[in-house]
């Protein structure tokens, strides 16, 4: 190894798991898969640099072994093994987003959706428009650390204690964008019709550019975005799947709205969890 600070030498408590990747291992023909499929057979068996035909691999490669091991930690063999690449370039300009297409496994996700369902204190809230009481098209709830209200379209709200799943979720999330979260806004979208209308989180509580990180479980609904000021750049839509994580950083808030469209397509229930930090 390089140095003793890269050396890769991990004691992960996955040998339950061994003769399923041997075999996945033995089984897979891409040359790429292969290599990760091995990589995780040597942890399950303890040691990376038992191996000495992939001593030269291991060398080369310390920085995408160490981000496999990471992502095992974050999704667990299911999790990491269906988990797709990263997108890191949907936004060209004026901000950054980040997609984790599967960041929990679909069991996982499934599992998750239906505990929310029944444990998260869910409000209806309405709005004013043109005078008139109108309930949001969308159900939702605010949990966070004491004291962090958070107050958007008129409507102030308290934040209610963290579950311990909605602490399981947000401790996850940390990890991986390297960002500390004291609140979350959950919206329930029952059916189709329920939707959330072009908006950026940019309310000063939030501070600037900051970092929200969206999680989703349930139907697929489609994202949209569209910039603030320039013409010239084509809306984008994103479909956010059950399992997704949708890191939104950088000037993303400053300069591009987006929405969660109506569709009238038959489309099941599905809970959003977008994380923040309110700003003290």
């Amino acid at each position: 190894m390089a140095n003793k600070k890269n050396q890769i030498y991990f004691h992960i408590h996955i040998s339950e798991s061994a003769d399923f990747l041997k075999k996945s291992y033995e089984m897979e023909t891409n040359k790429t898969k292969k290599k990760k499929l091995l990589v995780l057979y040597l942890c399950a068996n303890k040691d990376v640099r038992c191996y000495p035909d992939f001593k030269d691999y291991i060398d080369c490669h310390q920085g995408t072994i160490h981000k496999w091991f990471n992502l095992y930690e974050l999704h667990g063999l299911e999790g990491l093994l269906y988990t797709k690449k990263r997108q890191s370039d949907i936004l060209k300009t004026d901000g950054k987003i980040i997609l984790y297409k599967s960041f929990f496994a679909l069991k996982e996700s499934e599992q998750i959706f239906n505990a929310l369902l029944k444990e998260i204190e869910w409000r209806h809230d309405t709005i004013k428009h043109f005078g008139k009481e109108i309930p949001l098209p969308r159900l939702t709830a605010w949990y966070g650390d004491t004291g962090k209200v958070y107050t958007y379209s008129k409507i102030r709200m308290e934040p209610l204690p963290w579950t311990p799943q909605l602490l399981e979720i947000k401790n996850r999330v940390e990890k991986i964008s390297n960002c500390t979260f004291n609140s979350v806004l959950i919206n329930q979208y029952r059916d189709g019709r329920d939707s959330v209308a072009w908006h950026s989180d940019d309310e000063k509580e939030l501070g600037e550019n900051p970092v929200i990180a969206s999680v989703s479980f349930g139907a697929t609904r489609q994202f949209m975005l569209k910039h603030k000021t320039r013409k010239d750049i084509e809306p984008i839509t994103i479909d956010l799947t059950s399992g997704s994580l949708l890191l939104m950083q950088g000037k993303t808030q400053e300069c591009w709205l987006h929405q969660i469209p109506k569709t009238t397509k038959p489309v099941l229930a599905r809970i959003n969890l977008t994380f923040r930090t309110i700003i003290d």
